[in-house]
């Protein structure tokens, strides 16, 4: 008798075991849901369509009159949606045919993307300055509000402010040389400098009215010169120009080409 009621004690725990790993495994798998898009931006009535939410690819979705939402793909891919519009993700692709390409990518916009502030920047730069002061006007401009890193093209230095409310004087400092008796107009908030840094530069010093601005720099290759908005908006995440990238997202979301 002892004997079989060691057998059922081990039996009774084996079966609590394999019951155990069954409900932990459920939440897992349940969990495992595709996410191939990202909502990048959402504006009029777009319900929980919100920036940031990630949705597969074979999703559907339905937009009122009004509602725009522009969305990106895990191959890169930029696309927006207006309302009124009932149907899949992306009309221009098979339905149930899931996206190739990195997650990577939509991980860091979903997380950029969650915060208010991101979200109010995006919509700052789709209404193109409506207000008293603007969003910068173009994903090239470098801000000189605070230090950090900035992505440059080749060509003239675009240094951007949001208050213009007086006249500045501006210093910059770089390995290949320093330039100085610069200024920011009263009312100006975009000074243009050429020859400003060269493309070996990975580091700007910006002295503004004494202030100092240490921008860490990277140039965009001439590999993506003409590129896509989806892959400049990545190689922009990938080197930490996250304000610079809400600028592009807030373009594409007014329907405007990138620049």
């Amino acid at each position: 008798m002892k004997r079989l009621s060691g057998m059922c004690r081990r039996f009774a725990a084996r079966t609590a075991i394999h019951a155990t790993a069954a409900l932990l495994a459920l939440p897992l798998s349940a969990g495992m849901v595709r996410a191939d898009f990202v909502v990048l931006a959402a504006s009029g009535p777009s319900g929980d369509l919100q920036a940031g939410k990630r949705l597969a690819d074979d999703a559907t979705v339905a937009l009122p009159d009004g509602a725009r939402v522009t969305l990106m793909s895990r191959d890169g891919r930029m696309l927006t949606l207006k309302g009124a519009y009932s149907g899949p993700l992306d009309p221009q692709s098979d339905a149930g045919t899931t996206a190739k390409g990195s997650d990577a990518a939509l991980q860091k916009l979903s997380r950029l993307l969650q915060g208010g502030d991101a979200r109010s920047a995006v919509l700052g730069a789709a209404r193109a300055g409506a207000g008293d002061i603007p969003p910068p006007p173009g994903i090239w401009h470098v801000s000189v509000d605070s230090s950090g890193p900035r992505c440059v093209q080749p060509g003239p230095l675009q240094l951007w402010r949001r208050d213009a409310g007086q006249g500045s004087s501006v210093t910059l400092r770089s390995a290949s040389g320093r330039r100085e008796g610069l200024t920011f107009a009263q009312g100006a908030h975009v000074l243009t400098v050429d020859d400003a840094v060269a493309d070996s530069d990975d580091r700007l010093l910006v002295s503004l009215d004494g202030e100092l601005r240490d921008l860490a720099l990277s140039h965009r290759p001439d590999t993506l010169a003409g590129a896509s908005p989806g892959e400049i908006l990545v190689w922009m995440l990938d080197n930490d120009c996250k304000r610079q990238a809400l600028t592009l997202i807030g373009q594409v979301h007014a329907g405007r080409e990138p620049r």
